[in-house]
């Protein structure tokens, strides 16, 4: 096999994008054919925190605690550096979850670059309504970072995803 991909053509690429998909559902990293990044993080996460991972059709949570506290995760692939933008997060459509889990993988690796849990309510506080899109966007900035109430959980996220490889 080709390790230049410069040289493959695009049918080929998707063939084989097709067969690493397989073999990610196969090892249990992903959950649906979409782009792995997000499934990927909902499962770290998962590990990470001791949690458990809800339905695929669950609209406002991905993991769930055993005493029912429930975490909505949210992923980016950054650059290195991260580069203006790449912090603004998928949108929020609800607030049904108690707590929020950031996780930012390095584009070159899907390595965790850095990952921070929290408390919806200092979340939705700082997301701002955008009507075309019928949600909040919220930008995990400096300020989000280091706020108080912000568990850094890049370590977990590191150990859970060593664990899995």
């Amino acid at each position: 096999m080709n390790d230049d991909l410069k040289c493959v053509s695009v049918g080929d690429l998707l063939a084989r994008y097709s067969t690493i998909l397989d073999e990610l559902e196969r090892r249990n990293v992903i959950r649906a054919r979409n782009a792995p990044a997000g499934d990927h993080a909902e499962r770290l996460c998962a590990r990470a925190l001791g949690g458990s991972l809800l339905a695929n059709s669950q609209k406002s949570a991905d993991v769930v605690f055993d005493d029912g506290t429930t975490v909505q995760v949210k992923c980016r692939v950054v650059s290195d550096p991260i580069r203006t933008g790449e912090r603004q997060m998928s949108v929020f459509r609800s607030w049904n979850f108690e707590l929020a889990a950031f996780v930012l993988l390095d584009r070159s690796s899907y390595r965790v670059r850095h990952g921070v849990l929290l408390p919806a309510h200092i979340v939705e506080s700082s997301a701002r309504s955008v009507g075309h899109v019928n949600g909040h966007r919220f930008i995990l900035n400096g300020p989000m970072l280091n706020h108080p109430d912000a568990q850094d959980i890049t370590e977990a996220l590191r150990s859970a995803a060593d664990a899995h490889a």
